[in-house]
């Protein structure tokens, strides 16, 4: 059991060293390449990651092991990250633009001041997502908080209705009429 977790562990610095982050797809498998350990080629290391994550598989109870995972930036809660993510995206979008009306097509391009994780987020689509099905704000009054704080339109067909509808009353007060 111990070779196993020096396996994965050591499994995980290349994959740092060579991705950047320790954000490990649930289908990933070492490749048998000379940069990572030859024992560990073929090694499913997304679902051991998943199962660190899940079941406390090699950390539990072993709070030496939890601190070597930490030191190296593991990932623990990859919906709470991917939250982070966009929440962070949406800050830098309303520093760049004034507001958070993004579009949907909106990509976040690969370039400061956007971070790189951040790099080809598909943000146009996450806020279409927490707007039509509560995407990551669902039982999470927090989040909601936090996205309201910020200026976040929920209802993007209201907010319009509500810039025609006093621009009707501005101009029916300057010129008396809607002709």
């Amino acid at each position: 059991l111990e070779r196993r977790w020096e396996l994965v562990r050591d499994s995980l610095v290349v994959y740092k060293e060579l991705h950047g982050d320790l954000v490990v797809p649930k289908a990933f498998v070492v490749p048998q390449e000379a940069q990572w350990p030859a024992e560990a080629w073929g090694l499913k290391l997304g679902m051991r990651v998943n199962n660190i994550r899940g079941s406390e598989q090699f950390v539990k109870d072993q709070p030496e092991r939890r601190a070597e995972l930490d030191a190296m930036g593991f990932v623990w809660d990859e919906h709470e990250r991917r939250w982070e993510l966009v929440r962070d995206a949406l800050a830098v979008y309303k520093e760049l633009h004034g507001d958070l009306e993004v579009t949907r097509e909106f990509v976040v391009p690969p370039e400061a001041p956007w971070h790189a994780e951040a790099w080809g987020l598909k943000l146009g689509r996450r806020v279409h997502c927490i707007r039509a099905s509560e995407l990551f704000v669902m039982d999470q009054p927090e989040r909601r908080a936090e996205l309201d704080a910020m200026g976040f339109v929920w209802d993007e067909h209201e907010r319009r209705w509500k810039l025609v509808r006093d621009a009707l009353a501005v101009y029916k007060e300057l010129h008396g009429d809607l002709e």
